[in-house]
């Protein structure tokens, strides 16, 4: 691998880094406890609906002077299907880099991996990224952080299910996304707030709910989902400790915003 390469993935973690921090923010908390709660009937009933396939990661691609570097890593879910067409909800931070090419990788992807040689960093593979689906942003929200992108793909991709009913106060969900690149992470927890305004200092206001399911740097844009196993939100961001260890609380875009998000992309505002 030439030495341009390496340097430009470096600053694509980096980027990606600095990028989270804006982002999440707070103090106290507990990771581990938070990733240790299962809920093993809606795990069984996860396992069941077949529906982990219909979640997706997102890497931008930016190449410049020779250089290719790899950022905003995040996470979406499918939520229709035209063909061979595939339409996903995201968080319009994850796709916000201009100019970069989106790149989209499945349950079936090989996220293979290697070791920058006199440096203690694990990359994904040239190949790997080059084995990822093009994707393109179809619509992006003025009200909420959220995007819909579109990739073509000869898998046969699960599509979720959006909830009608808005999600309650100590409604059980599940979070799927790819914290920390641990890809396609389940955890589990409850809604515990209304909606409030959310990430207006980091110019992506939302209208969100906070939750108890563990989510990190890669989960955003990721589905929240139910106990019907359908899709009552997407997941913008989290507060952790103020060194970025602990996971205090997480963020989810409630199902109303979504639909209002939805209409607007189909009426063309």
């Amino acid at each position: 691998m030439s030495v341009k390469r390496i340097c430009s993935m470096i600053l694509a973690l980096i980027v990606l880094t600095v990028g989270t921090i804006s982002l999440m923010s707070g103090c106290s908390g507990s990771s581990e406890e938070s990733q240790d709660v299962v809920y093993d009937d809606m795990k069984e009933a996860f396992e069941q609906s077949g529906l982990l396939s219909s979640n997706i990661g997102i890497f931008s691609k930016t190449e410049s002077d020779g250089n290719i570097s790899y950022g905003e890593g995040g996470s979406g879910v499918i939520f229709k299907k035209d063909g061979n067409n595939y339409y996903a909800l995201t968080a319009s931070h994850v796709v916000s880099v201009d100019g970069a090419q989106l790149l989209v990788y499945t349950t079936n992807t090989e996220m293979k991996t290697e070791e920058i040689p006199g440096l203690d960093m694990i990359v994904l593979t040239p190949d790997t990224y080059d084995s990822m689906y093009k994707a393109e942003k179809v619509y992006v929200s003025n009200r909420d952080d959220l995007a819909i992108i579109k990739f073509t793909s000869d898998e046969d991709l699960a599509v979720i299910t959006i909830a009608e009913e808005e999600p309650q106060i100590d409604d059980r969900i599940m979070c799927i996304g790819n914290p920390q690149n641990e890809w396609f992470k389940i955890t589990y927890g409850k809604v515990t707030s209304g909606i409030d305004k959310y990430g207006e200092s980091q110019g992506f206001p939302s209208n969100a709910m906070k939750h108890s399911a563990y989510i990190n740097v890669g989960s955003s844009g990721g589905a929240a989902i139910n106990e019907k196993m359908q899709l009552v939100g997407t997941t913008p961001g989290a507060n952790l400790s103020a060194d970025g260890e602990k996971f205090v609380y997480g963020l989810m875009i409630p199902v109303s915003e979504i639909r209002q998000c939805l209409d607007e992309w189909k009426s063309g505002k």
